[in-house]
């Protein structure tokens, strides 16, 4: 069984070392290393280590595989730091939401005799410091696999026995891909929390406005909440992808925006309002439903009517024929939005 170094004993890398121990067998160990001594010795504490290092090169030195589970930002330094110390045969992985930054890096630094394969996992898990960490966070999550060219397979299965032992479920990915996915699903909300929470917590009368905070901002600004080096780095090493969609953003409030400058579109049930709304409730509800990968039918064809239907249309109506047709109504889609409401 291989031998594992955490380094970066945040709220991840504790909930990955509780996850290792909690199923690991044989002669397994987990080394943890962290900058910050009070989260090394919480992390034994919690169990998510057999031991720590106090000094990085001792803790990679007999490692098989090093997860380092640092900001995007730090993966340059200790790549640098650990690169002359890794023993023929390592395999280095991560847990950043940034990969081609972090996968040129590993190219420049670590050492030809060692692999680096990349990875994220994408637990959803509300966990915001290493107090909360678990690890049961992992269990049936995705965890995204971003290998170079020059990983062989040895060193792809070490990375991918490692989220198979926790629960997790290894998803390959390209790496630009990869990148701009995680920028719309983790940065860009990340910034979003912080320009809305910077925006109001700003205003003369906040303090005044802190009363009415309730469910729907504390969801909207929860990430603000995790830990600024994370959520800086993740943004700064992965810009162009983070722009893009902060572009996107930009031109869908410029639509709201413009239709609520407008007297009569504002109050329009098919306004550019109203249907920023609907078409969110309707994308939101496929999410919840499981059919978000599927895509939505983009337009509505009204099916052709039967003979019977339509002999019947001449003396009773259309609409009343075709309950009378039919016998059955068809069976209502949960995630259309019921636009009469907006009238």
């Amino acid at each position: 069984m291989p031998n594992y170094t955490i380094i970066g004993l945040g709220r991840i890398g504790t909930s990955l070392g509780m996850a290792i121990r909690g199923r690991q067998s044989g002669s397994t160990r987990v080394i943890g290393y962290d900058a910050e001594n009070n989260a090394q010795s919480l992390a034994q504490r919690m169990g998510a280590v057999d031991s720590i290092e106090w000094n990085m090169d001792r803790a990679v030195a007999d490692a098989d595989v090093v997860v380092v589970a640092t900001p995007a930002g730090a993966l340059y330094d200790v790549f640098d730091a650990i690169g002359g110390h890794l023993k023929p045969g390592a395999v280095v992985t991560d847990t950043s939401p940034s990969k081609r930054a972090v996968l040129a890096w590993a190219e420049e630094l670590l050492p030809g005799n060692a692999s680096f394969v990349g990875g994220n996992p994408l637990t959803g898990a509300s966990i915001t410091s290493q107090k909360d960490a678990s690890g049961h966070i992992f269990y049936n999550a995705k965890w995204a696999v971003v290998t170079p060219r020059t990983a062989g397979r040895k060193a792809i299965e070490a990375v991918t026995d490692m989220i198979e032992l926790v629960g997790a479920q290894p998803v390959f990915m390209d790496a630009h891909e990869h990148d701009s996915f995680a920028a719309a699903t983790t940065s860009l909300p990340a910034v979003v929390a912080a320009a809305v929470m910077n925006a109001v917590s700003t205003s003369p009368s906040w303090s005044e406005i802190s009363r009415f905070v309730g469910r729907d901002f504390d969801q909207l600004t929860s990430s603000a909440a995790s830990d600024p080096a994370s959520s800086h780095s993740a943004a700064a090493t992965n810009s162009d992808m983070l722009i893009h969609w902060i572009d996107q953003l930009i031109e869908r409030f410029q639509l709201v925006r413009a239709g609520l400058a407008d007297e009569q579109e504002r109050f329009a049930s098919n306004g550019a309002v109203a249907d920023s709304f609907v078409q969110a409730w309707e994308q939101r509800a496929r999410l919840e439903a499981g059919v978000a990968d599927r895509r939505p039918e983009t337009g509505e064809h009204n099916a052709i009517p039967s003979a019977n239907e339509s002999m019947m249309g001449l003396f009773f109506g259309s609409r009343f024929a075709k309950v009378l047709g039919t016998g059955k109504e068809k069976k209502k889609d949960s995630t259309k939005y019921d636009r009469r409401k907006l009238n």
